[in-house]
């Protein structure tokens, strides 16, 4: 095509666009895409298949520069191709394709391979217990964490150390620990001001043995002096911990509960234990712990419209599978969760414990120091890796990649982008959980739901994940919302998530949730079906009735 044809076919786009009263991108939303997006091809792709020409014309008449790409000096180049020696590899330091690192070295006349590899590139070829004793003094937040714990400046990989948590949780399986706690003839808890139990899976109680259970803890904690007890009506475990400030970034916190991995969302360390191992804690204050092999994982552009932290780790869980990080410490790195609220980081660290994660860390940073500004007072000491730490693997997702996700039953690993799944017909939609049940999840479904209707074959519960929250989305009108498009709002709590009491499914049903279990027979019947997903995708369905793209409504 030459430039007489586009022009006039940037002419005749001009005049639809009038006619259409779709008004030219202002100077600021320019700005914005071209952030997010980089070239004018990009650009015009997301605003729905507009020429990049036009959106070369718009720029210029708004006084948009193209964008400046990274500059790389032949230093670099030269550093990174003699320790890898190799594009692919050279080019994923620098975060660019193999295509790209070429250019760059033929920019600088650099074609011939090195004759000796620096030593970083050597080392990958040396045994693996060599890199093991080679490793202290490259400590990654794991270890750095734990080896602060034992009172040492370096602790190895694949060392027990028996260590002091800062906190310990348990929720209604406290009812559990109190009976092995017992059988151990201890008579008072090690340290009545470390421990946390609030009640919040079958919360209010829905069967008479749970009622008993729960009267149990109620005197065990009074007769104990243990002050940070939260009966029912205070909401999830997790989000109680982290809302309220209980732990604190560089510190180590152990839980009765698989999730307990989200505490990392603010730079702290913790990890789920079972009964037996928290009866032992409260008795003596101690237990051990392996220390594990880390991976780093750097996330890096920014997410498209409709597209959230869930997606995100869940497409981190299909890529890996359940056993990808077993025992593993997972480190979050990069601008993609840089942008990220302590929110969205707690969803990350959530269900990273569905790929087999022991702990799961973001670093802390200026969002995490903001949010516990607002919430404590306390001191704090945080703790970064090594600048050389060493990893087990390394891994970089580009999040602009990232479309809508959904975990299929009956893993959490079977996940599908929404291009694949969507059209199956659902009963019940769930909005809530420790994942997925705070104040920003619950704006992003109330925007999709403005004035529509929930679809009238399905049941869609809305449960926010603490009090506060509840208290939050009430004064924001954001339950009026939820109510007048048919929602049901539950208490704060757990809700149907374990498959306890509150919309548990029926035989043929299938829910899709933002919960982070869709194991066989996890929300009742085995003869039922959960799909997993972001607030938006959930959302979306509940509308159409069926699984479907947030996009559409967004």
């Amino acid at each position: 095509m030459d430039s007489r044809s586009l022009v006039i076919r940037s002419i005749m786009l001009l005049l639809r666009q009038k006619n259409k009263k779709m008004k030219t991108p202002k100077k600021k939303e320019l700005l914005r895409l071209q952030r997010q997006y980089k070239t004018d091809k990009r650009i015009g792709e997301a605003l729905g298949g507009i020429p990049e020409h036009l959106v070369a014309y718009w720029r210029r008449k708004k006084g948009v520069g193209e964008y400046a790409f990274p500059k790389y000096s032949r230093e670099k180049i030269v550093d990174l191709w003699e320790r890898y020696a190799d594009d692919t590899k050279a080019g994923k330091e620098l975060g660019v394709s193999r295509a790209a690192f070429y250019k760059w070295r033929r920019k600088y006349n650099i074609r011939e391979k090195p004759k000796f590899l620096k030593l970083e590139q050597l080392e990958l070829g040396l045994p693996l217990a060599l890199l093991k004793r080679r490793s202290i003094g490259l400590q990654t937040i794991a270890q750095k964490i734990l080896a602060r714990k034992v009172g040492r400046s370096e602790v190895k990989v694949g060392e027990i150390v028996n260590v002091e948590p800062n906190l310990a949780m348990s929720h209604d399986n406290a009812g559990l620990v109190i009976k092995q706690f017992k059988s151990l003839g201890v008579d008072k808890v090690w340290n009545a001001d470390r421990i946390v139990i609030p009640l919040d899976h079958r919360a209010p109680a829905e069967s008479e043995k749970t009622a008993d259970a729960h009267h149990s803890i109620r005197v065990f904690v009074k007769e104990q002096g243990i002050e940070k007890f939260y009966d029912i009506r205070e909401g999830v475990c997790h989000q109680i911990i982290i809302e309220k400030g209980l732990v604190l970034p560089g510190e180590l916190a152990v839980g009765t509960d698989s999730h307990t991995t989200s505490y990392g969302c603010i730079g702290a360390l913790s990890t789920g234990i079972g009964a037996t191992e928290m009866a032992v804690v409260w008795a003596t204050g101690k237990i051990w712990l392996r220390v594990p092999e880390s991976i780093k994982m750097t996330l890096e552009g920014e997410l498209q419209t409709g597209v959230y932290a869930k997606d995100v780790i869940l497409y981190i869980i299909g890529k890996l599978t359940v056993e990808g990080a077993n025992y593993k410490a997972v480190e979050f790195y990069g601008a993609g969760v840089e942008d990220m609220s302590i929110s969205e980081r707690f969803t990350l660290c959530n269900l990273s414990m569905e790929m087999g994660a022991k702990f799961a860390v973001v670093p802390f940073d200026r969002v995490a120091k903001r949010y516990l500004n607002s919430v404590t007072q306390k001191s704090f000491q945080p703790v970064f890796a090594d600048k050389d730490a060493i990893y087990e693997n390394e891994y970089r997702f580009d999040l602009y990649r990232i479309e809508p996700q959904v975990a299929c039953p009956h893993n959490v690993d079977n996940v599908s982008p929404i291009s694949k799944i969507k059209g199956i017909k659902v009963d019940q939609v769930v909005l809530g959980s420790c994942t997925n049940g705070r104040l920003d999840d619950l704006e992003i479904a109330a925007k999709i739901l403005k004035k529509r209707k929930v679809h009238p074959d399905v049941r869609m519960l809305v449960i926010p994940a603490s009090k506060d929250i509840y208290l939050k989305a009430m004064a924001r009108g954001l339950l009026k919302t939820f109510i007048d498009a048919g929602c049901v709002i539950l208490n704060p709590g757990c809700g149907p998530c374990l498959g306890a009491h509150q919309g548990i499914l029926g035989k043929g049903e299938r829910c899709i949730a933002t919960t982070n279990r869709n194991f066989k027979g996890r929300m009742g019947s085995v003869e039922s079906e959960v799909y997993l997903s972001s607030p938006a995708t959930a959302t979306a369905s509940a509308i159409r009735g069926e699984i479907a793209d947030p996009r559409e409504f967004l």
